[in-house]
């Protein structure tokens, strides 16, 4: 029986997977969109009630008291993050990993937040 070449389905979609070491990060094409370095400051938000995440660059927004991340090299934006949406969306380690699905812009008070909406887990 001769070998059959398998088609991989490519994932270029946006989203935002919190992995098992309570790892944010962002997909390649969001990071692209959202033109993302290393030095970017970037705030993250979120919706207890709808279960979405919200991303925005401090830069643009300019939301006063916030704290920031930046993205490592390999686009991580952090433990201590992704820890803080994990228990304010009351979800258990047992759960991780966990995937966002990008749902759009979303006008909060002249803050404009990309929103990720819990879709279901990355296993």
């Amino acid at each position: 029986m001769p070998f059959e070449p398998l088609q991989l389905a490519r994932q270029s979609g946006k989203s935002l997977t919190i992995d098992k070491q309570h790892r944010i990060r962002l997909s390649a094409t969001m990071r692209q969109e959202l033109a993302l370095t290393t030095f970017t400051p970037v705030v993250i938000s979120v919706d207890v009630e709808n279960k979405r995440v919200g991303v925005v660059k401090q830069e643009l927004a300019k939301i006063p008291n916030a704290s920031v991340v930046r993205p490592d090299k390999r686009g991580y934006l952090g433990v201590a993050a992704g820890k803080l949406v994990v228990s304010k969306l009351a979800l258990a380690d047992a759960d991780l990993p966990l995937k966002f699905e990008y749902v759009g812009k979303i006008d909060e008070g002249s803050v404009f937040w990309h929103s990720f909406q819990l879709v279901r887990d990355v296993r």
